[in-house]
C-alpha cells in the first residue's frame, strides 16, 4: 500500500498522514464527528475492528484488489474521508490524494480503479471529464441527494455508479444500490440486518458493533437485507393535518431545478406548518403556481420561495437546512 500525494496542500497532507499513522498505531479507536446535516454535530468514538470489518464490507461488495488504485478527493474530517485511507491500509490498495474539488478528476493523470465522490462532483466529472471517469472500475457517490437529472446524465452514458447509504454512526456506508430511475433498493453490505419500527429503519450488524440503532430514515423493507429509502421522518411536514415528504416534493422538483434547492416547513397558524422552497441566487427559474402545479399536488405546493445568495454547509458538503433556515430574513421571498 502507498500513499501517492498529487497535491501541494500541506495540511491536507499532514492530516492524511496524522490519521495513517494513528491506524498503524496501539490506540483502538477513532473519534469523529457526525456530519451536522440534521442537528449539531456531536463526537463519537468508533474502534478499529469495527472500522476494519466495515473496510472489507466494502472491498468484498466491489471487488476490490490489492494494489488497485483509490483516489481520496474527501475531506479526512470526513467519515467518508477517513474510510477511504482505512480501506486503502486495510485492503492494500494505493492511494492517490487530490485536493477536494467540484471536479476531482480534471487535473487527475493517474489511471484509477476506485473512488468515492458526492454529487456535485459526479456531475462536473461527467460533464468534464466523462472519458477518464469510464475507466474506473468502482464508483461510490454519497453524501448527499443525487437528483433526477443526475441519474439522467448516469443512465444517457451507460455509467456504472453505486449510491451509498449510512451515517457517522454506522463507518460510512451499510448498503449501496445501483443509481438508476427504476431500481429504488438498496442491498446491504455483510452481516447487516435491517428491520423497521413504525416505518423508520433500525440496522443491526455483529462485525459492525451496532445493536439495534434507529435512524430518522423512513423506509419500505423488503428484507431484512434490502429496503428502499423513503425520507427523513424528521423533515416530514405536517400542513394543515397532511403529512408531506419533502424528499418525493424535491425528486418531483429535480426534474424542473437544475440547481441545489430543498423543500422546509415553516411554522404557520392556519396551517400548522407551511410548504416553502427554498433555492438558492443561481436559480433563474420564474416560479409560478401554474407553472409549479406541473409537478406538485395542492399539499405540496409551497406558499413561498426564498431565494439564499448559498446554503449553509457542513463540513462534508450536505445542506445544513436547520442552519439555513435560521437566516430566513437575509433571503429574498416571493409569495406564490
Amino acid at each position: 500500500m502507498q500513499i501517492n500525494f498529487r497535491t501541494n496542500n500541506a495540511e491536507l497532507i499532514q492530516e492524511i498522514e496524522s490519521i495513517a499513522a494513528q491506524w498503524n498505531s496501539s490506540i483502538d479507536s477513532f473519534t469523529v464527528q457526525t456530519s451536522g446535516s440534521t442537528g449539531s454535530p456531536t463526537s463519537i468514538v468508533l474502534l478499529k475492528q469495527h472500522m476494519l470489518a466495515s473496510a472489507k464490507m466494502t472491498g468484498e461488495y466491489l471487488n476490490l484488489k490489492e494494489n488497485d488504485k483509490a483516489l481520496l478527493c474527501l475531506s479526512p474530517k470526513t467519515i467518508g474521508g477517513i474510510m477511504m485511507i482505512v480501506r486503502a491500509i486495510v485492503l492494500r490498495l494505493d492511494l492517490f490524494v487530490v485536493t477536494p474539488s467540484s471536479n476531482p478528476l480534471k487535473s487527475c493523470t493517474d489511471q484509477i480503479d476506485f473512488i468515492a465522490m458526492v454529487p456535485l462532483q459526479l456531475s462536473n466529472v461527467i460533464d468534464e471529464s466523462l472519458d477518464k471517469f469510464r475507466g474506473i472500475k468502482s464508483s461510490i457517490i454519497g453524501g448527499g441527494v443525487i437528483s433526477t437529472e443526475l441519474i439522467k446524465k448516469i443512465e444517457v452514458n451507460a455509467l456504472h455508479c453505486l449510491q451509498t447509504f449510512g451515517m457517522t454512526e454506522t463507518i460510512s456506508h451499510i448498503a449501496m444500490r445501483k443509481i438508476t430511475l427504476e431500481n429504488l433498493s438498496y442491498q446491504v453490505l455483510g452481516d447487516v440486518r435491517v428491520s423497521d419500527n413504525a416505518g423508520k429503519l433500525v440496522i443491526d450488524s455483529n462485525q459492525l458493533g451496532i445493536e439495534s440503532i434507529e435512524t430518522n430514515d423512513l423506509v419500505e423493507i423488503i428484507n431484512a437485507k434490502s429496503f428502499n429509502w423513503i425520507g427523513r421522518s424528521d423533515f416530514i411536514i405536517n400542513t394543515g393535518g397532511v403529512k408531506v415528504n419533502p424528499a418525493k416534493i424535491e425528486e418531483q422538483l429535480s426534474q424542473l431545478i437544475p440547481t441545489v434547492f430543498f423543500m422546509h416547513g415553516l411554522p404557520d397558524e392556519v396551517l400548522g406548518s407551511r410548504v416553502v422552497l427554498c433555492v438558492t441566487k443561481e436559480c433563474t427559474i420564474a416560479f409560478s403556481t401554474e407553472l409549479l402545479e406541473k409537478y406538485l399536488n395542492r399539499f405540496e405546493m409551497p406558499k413561498e420561495v426564498y431565494i439564499f445568495s448559498s446554503f449553509i454547509e457542513t463540513k462534508s458538503g450536505k445542506i445544513n437546512r436547520v442552519e439555513t433556515t435560521k437566516s430566513l430574513q437575509d433571503a429574498e421571498k416571493k409569495v406564490l
